[in-house]
């Protein structure tokens, strides 16, 4: 190999490596503890087992000096944390939920016996998080699927977190703007301006710089769970009043998959006020489809996941206007009248006076407005 290609590989692999490290940030989590004999005093050099319990991945470590064990980069799920030293019975905490971007300490006290002995251990989650300073909630899997959606948009769902407000209605980043038609993504973190927030999937950015709203929105099928940061939360991202870390779903060693459609149309929908009958009611037509499936390629090693959203829409608008009839054109107003039938009388402004404190005018004869006050413009 060329020392030309051996500087091309090794500048490609130090990218990877560095993605790595910013998605295993902001997306993944990470279990952390320490192990303690029952006098109190650190345990070190126990074997620390966490195993994913979707994908059956092990993944071991050592404690050390302090007793302490860290075990970063981990996806969010469901985990069984394990811990084994001679002299100690087996130590195993099940069921540890680890979300998108937390910290979970699970603490072992080992109970002295034999390994081949096994102590259950149950975790309670702690009143107060020491490990970091951050403020912000875990919108999970099960609310954004059932949770329901007017358009199947996940960043409504960003309402749920306390000290979250929904942005101004009807404006660019609402997506209301021909501007921006994009899903509305707007909404105010602790009083902050909407337009400072920051949009993260798998711990790439997804702002869309001229509005700072979501540029490539996932679909609902794929999402895990995702966290809104609303305060204090760590350097690593960057920017942003609000934070918005979305982690997508991968396959476990159970085969899993989904098909939807979701369809509207004018057939439904009540009648435009602007559209009376037996006008033609405008065609509207909304078909949001797709699916998902995910499962294993070699168990307890390899996984896939795969979705699939598409979208079609036909929108007919109702705009209600009016334009002078030909006679008008002309100046000829006397047909000019309201829904009543009542006419409409047009006066000669050059004749306005204060008659006895009030304002009075001369109606054109006939509600003709007469040729010499008409401006070919």
């Amino acid at each position: 190999m060329s020392k030309k290609l051996m500087r091309t590989c090794a500048f490609i692999f130090g990218i990877l490596l560095c993605c790595g490290g910013a998605f295993g940030q902001v997306t993944t989590g990470t279990i952390l503890g320490s192990v303690r004999d029952p006098s109190g005093a650190a345990v070190a050099g126990a074997k620390v087992t966490i195993t994913d319990l979707a994908k059956g991945t092990t993944t071991d470590y050592q404690t050390d000096a302090s007793g302490d064990y860290n075990s970063p980069f981990l996806i969010p799920g469901t985990y069984t944390v394990s811990v084994e030293k001679e002299g100690f019975k087996r130590a195993v905490s099940d069921n540890v939920v680890l979300d998108v971007d937390q910290k979970a300490r699970v603490d072992i006290t080992l109970q002295v016996g034999q390994v081949s002995q096994t102590l259950e251990v149950t975790a309670a989650a702690p009143l107060v998080r020491s490990e970091s300073a951050e403020l912000g909630e875990v919108v999970a899997q099960r609310q954004v699927e059932d949770l329901p959606l007017n358009g199947r948009n996940f960043a409504q769902l960003v309402d749920l977190v306390p000290g979250v407000t929904s942005g101004q209605p009807g404006e660019n980043l609402s997506g209301s703007s021909s501007f921006n038609p994009r899903a509305a993504s707007d909404f105010n973190a602790l009083g902050s301006q909407a337009n400072t927030n920051a949009w993260l999937v798998d711990g790439i950015d997804d702002n869309e710089w001229t509005f700072n709203t979501v540029m490539v929105q996932p679909s609902v099928e794929s999402i895990a769970e995702f966290k809104v940061l609303t305060g204090t939360f760590s350097a690593e991202f960057g920017r942003g009043a609000g934070v918005v870390s979305v982690s997508t779903r991968s396959g476990s060693n159970d085969y899993h998959g989904e098909a939807f459609d979701y369809l509207r149309n004018s057939y439904m929908d009540a009648r435009n006020y602007f559209n009376p009958s037996p006008q033609r009611q405008p065609e509207y037509r909304r078909n949001q489809f797709g699916g998902a499936v995910g499962g294993r390629i070699i168990k307890d090693k390899l996984f896939f996941f795969a979705d699939y959203y598409g979208q079609r829409s036909l929108k007919g608008i109702v705009n209600l206007n009016s334009v002078p009839t030909a006679a008008e054109r002309t100046g000829d107003f006397s047909n000019y009248r309201n829904l009543s039938g009542q006419l409409i009388t047009v006066y000669n402004p050059y004749t306005t006076a204060a008659v006895n404190g009030q304002t009075v005018r001369t109606p054109f004869a006939g509600n003709v407005i007469p040729a010499q006050y008409l401006n070919q413009v």
